[in-house]
């Protein structure tokens, strides 16, 4: 399937934005005030040079705004010379209103202080004022690719009633459209919402996208799991892509005083590519340049900041710089020569408490659900799985329980879906699930403690021991798994350890008397460890343990692998076999198609090499590679490695052999 593009050059022609934000390395964010204009001609022609095609330059609004009714002449004029050089340049531009925020500190109009901007009618009407004076004064610039409304505002206005921010942004983007109405708006909001961080926030995706054109994420991802690191992206733009507009990577970074200059590089590399692979339409680095001041705020008390850039102060490259030409060469091949991109998706289900606050609810201490959602996620992606998400509607009491979108369920479109921790989901969901299965749908569950869904333990083929409210564990902190019958990746009498904890709920299993289903594995105890069972035209495979919370419990690499492996045998015992498959614990992959050939792009996640393994079905005449080491194993099977943080570009020709 072609991805519907939305950004286009001067031509009309598709283009995948390839950029950085932007301040000057002697001034940042005072820019307009410190006046340096052949400094910024040089920054441009440096972005042209390294590959990009275009930037996000930021209009720092108490420079901007001098008073409810005056905007700067003099700031317009040099915000009209800055785009009149990118113009020059040929280099697209996304300039942004409110910068209200930046770099660790917020920052108002000193005639407004103490004021609400969604709240206050006289703050409202002095941006509109601002915004409309701007789009009207540099509109006509062709090389203009959007407007975005602010720099992460939910920092600088805090906690918001939802409903009055959707207003707020309907009456913003409306002011904007009226004067230029074919030109793309966004917020800038960071995607900071429900749906994407299961946080409940006051930026709703589900209600801002109808009024926007386009959804950026920003994204600084800590933690403790370098899998969940790397996974972000892709997790992100997944979950951001199902509420129906395009998405871009709008922010990403890393200062090289948190890390090393050449793991700055490997980390722009994996947002950059597995970006490409899951249908994003651009990337755009946080920032440009590096800074180096006295003491100017924020980066006098936010030191770290002065080191995001991609340019050192000297004006010699990082690593990460030469990055972006890679990206570009490709994407624009992908883009210009009418590939569509090859689908094979398999769905990872997302219950709409994930985002929507249900009253009355139980809390679990510790229980993070973009935590654990994100493990699920890593888990398929690590098994090469092409991961699609199906995300369950919301049923919202406040608009009178209405559906917040259509549930599209069948099996032609998503043959196999997994359930990880099946624990909740509507009564619709359940009815829709239940044909889905009849229908002749796959799925996959494991068990979750206190599990509100009837008859789960049908579909599972399986009479229980449940109790109310007192959770079952194993004695011992590990167990052994039994595989019976040769099945998918597995060979009979093949025998792995799962690591089990005892603290919490969550991690308890699910005792079984009895089965009607077919059993695959045991545990050492004789009880059933994964099922298949027969539901209509479908099938259900069930585990009676938690995998998927204990894998995110234990941090054992075994245990991950082999619940990798029960996920791509069940996808791929279940559904029609695709033309090019990649194995390789870790390695992300996309397959793009035009009428003579194909393009394939590797990832390698991992902060280890990795050896993969390339699956052609179908006869081809030629493949190339750009990997130092690609071999022919046996008839269109290729071994190869990837370094870590790699990536790997192959062309197959479609045809037989010569």
């Amino acid at each position: 399937m072609r991805d519907n593009f939305i950004f286009k050059d001067c031509s009309g022609n598709d283009i995948f934005l390839v950029g950085a934000n932007y301040w000057p390395s002697s001034s940042a964010i005072n820019m307009w005030t410190e006046w340096r204009p052949e400094e910024l001609r040089g920054d441009i022609k440096r972005m042209r040079g390294l590959g990009m095609n275009c930037c996000r330059p930021f209009l720092f609004m108490p420079a901007f705004l001098e008073n409810a009714r005056r905007v700067n002449p003099v700031m317009l004029e040099r915000l009209k010379y800055f785009l009149n050089i990118c113009e020059e340049n040929e280099l697209y531009t996304f300039p942004t209103f409110i910068v209200g925020h930046m770099s660790g500190e917020d920052w108002n109009l000193p005639w407004l202080k103490n004021t609400d901007l969604i709240k206050d009618r006289r703050f409202s009407e002095a941006i509109k004022f601002y915004i409309t004076t701007v789009v009207k004064a540099v509109k006509n610039f062709k090389y203009i690719q959007g407007w975005l409304l602010s720099n992460e505002l939910p920092n600088f206005i805090g906690k918001q009633n939802p409903i009055a921010v959707t207003d707020w942004v309907k009456e913003m983007v409306g002011a904007i459209r009226r004067i230029d109405p074919k030109r793309l708006v966004s917020i800038g909001d960071g995607a900071w919402s429900p749906e994407i961080i299961a946080e409940q926030t006051s930026f709703h995706l589900r209600k801002l996208n109808p009024l926007q054109d386009f959804v950026g994420l920003h994204y600084y991802p800590r933690g403790m799991d370098a899998w969940h690191h790397s996974f972000t992206t892709a997790f992100r733009t997944q979950l951001a892509k199902v509420w129906g507009k395009p998405v871009i990577v709008e922010e990403f970074g890393t200062s090289t005083t948190l890390c090393s200059e050449e793991n700055q590089a490997n980390y722009y590399r994996n947002v950059f590519f597995s970006a490409l692979i899951n249908g994003a339409q651009g990337a755009l680095g946080w920032c440009l340049n590096d800074f180096d001041f006295e003491d100017k705020r924020p980066y006098s008390h936010h030191l770290f900041e002065e080191r995001f850039g991609v340019v050192r102060t000297d004006q010699s490259l990082k690593p990460a710089a030469v990055e972006f030409e890679k990206l570009r060469e490709i994407s624009d091949e992908l883009i210009n020569r009418d590939y569509n991109k090859i689908e094979s998706d398999c769905g990872l289900f997302i219950p709409s408490n994930y985002y929507y606050d249900y009253p009355y609810t139980f809390k679990i201490d510790g229980e993070s659900l973009y935590e654990y959602y994100l493990e699920c996620f890593c888990l398929m992606k690590r098994a090469n799985l092409d991961v699609r998400m199906m995300v369950e509607p919301a049923q919202e009491l406040e608009n009178d329980g209405r559906y917040s979108h259509a549930l599209n369920l069948v099996s032609e479109d998503m043959p196999v879906l997994f359930l990880p921790g099946l624990k909740f989901m509507t009564k619709q969901t359940r009815i829709a699930f239940e044909n889905y299965l009849q229908n002749g749908g796959v799925a996959y569950f494991s068990y979750a403690n206190d599990s509100w869904i009837t008859d789960w333990d049908k579909l599972a083929g399986v009479i229980t021991d449940c109790k109310f409210g007192v959770p079952d564990f194993r004695g011992n902190s590990e167990m052994i798994v039994k595989v019976e019958n040769d099945w998918g990746q597995f060979r009979k009498g093949e025998q792995f350890v799962l690591s089990l904890s005892n603290n919490r709920p969550a991690l308890s299993y699910c005792s079984i008397i009895s089965t009607t289903a077919r059993v695959i594995m045991t545990d050492q105890f004789g009880m059933p460890f994964l099922l298949e069972n027969q539901v209509g035209k479908g099938k259900v495979y069930f585990s009676p343990y938690p995998l998927e919370a204990l894998s995110w419990d234990c941090h054992n690499e075994d245990v991950k692998n082999n619940i990798g492996r029960i996920y791509k045998s069940i996808n791929r015992l279940n559904r029609k076999q695709p033309e090019i498959t990649i194995d390789g614990d870790g390695l992300e992959y996309g397959v793009w198609e035009s009428q003579s050939d194909y393009r394939v792009v590797i990832l390698n996640h991992s902060w280890q090499e990795q050896v993969g393994k390339l699956n052609l079905f179908q006869d081809y005449q030629k493949l190339t590679s750009d990997l130092p080491d690609f071999s022919r194993e046996q008839d269109n099977e290729y071994r190869f490695t990837l370094p870590r943080k790699g990536v790997g570009y192959l062309k197959i020709q479609k045809g037989l052999k010569s």
